[in-house]
């Protein structure tokens, strides 16, 4: 029996496309999709993706965030205030080393990529300065008396510390002869939280 032919009309094509170029960053990385390959992937004519993604650039940046709404949203409990400040930023911490192990190559296309160089597009900007403002407020909420400069760089070094533990560890630039057995096991990753909430108090 022959298969049905696929409908000319897909009522939510732009979905469809979306979750399999999800799905193809995820496994292979954002260097060699395009939206000829897209097509190609989900079985429609070259020419239907770009009525949704004009481009590869607009593509891209649609993958990105998707990434960002499943990290900005996650329910972690940063602004639960019943959570003592240090279990609200640890979690939030934590969550950020998690998305980044699990999603690699999503992590790489939204930090890492023509998106943020040579300049940050608009949309990741906006994305970045929301974890920005989640960061910011969990570190308020210490009430630590110090002035508003000392703040800024007591953020920036807990921002600079797990993401920076994040970079080194997914590049394979922390090894195992560099007295950390296993870069990607739990311990280390809360280790790495820990050390960076205290750098609150200086």
């Amino acid at each position: 029996m022959n298969k049905p032919a696929k409908s000319f009309h897909r009522e939510d094509l732009r979905g469809e496309l979306l979750e399999a170029a999800c799905q193809y960053v995820a496994e292979h990385g954002h260097e060699g999709l395009s939206v000829r390959k897209l097509a190609q992937i989900v079985g429609v004519s070259p020419g239907a993706p770009y009525h949704h993604f004009p481009d590869r650039r607009s593509l891209l940046l649609a993958v990105a965030m998707v990434g960002y709404d499943e990290l900005m949203g996650a329910e972690v409990g940063a602004d639960d205030e019943s959570l003592s400040p240090e279990t609200r930023l640890f979690r939030l911490g934590r969550f950020f080393l998690h998305f980044a192990a699990r999603n690699p190559r999503l992590f790489a296309l939204m930090y890492e990529s023509e998106l943020t160089r040579p300049q940050l597009d608009p949309q990741i900007a906006k994305a970045q300065s929301i974890g920005f403002t989640l960061l910011r407020n969990a570190v308020l909420a210490f009430n630590i008396p110090i002035v508003q400069e000392e703040l800024g760089v007591r953020i920036a070094a807990i921002w600079s510390t797990i993401y920076g533990f994040t970079l080194l560890r997914d590049r394979g630039m922390i090894q195992s002869d560099h007295e950390i057995d296993d870069p990607r096991s739990e311990w280390v990753a809360d280790a790495i939280v820990k050390q960076a909430i205290r750098l609150i108090h200086g």
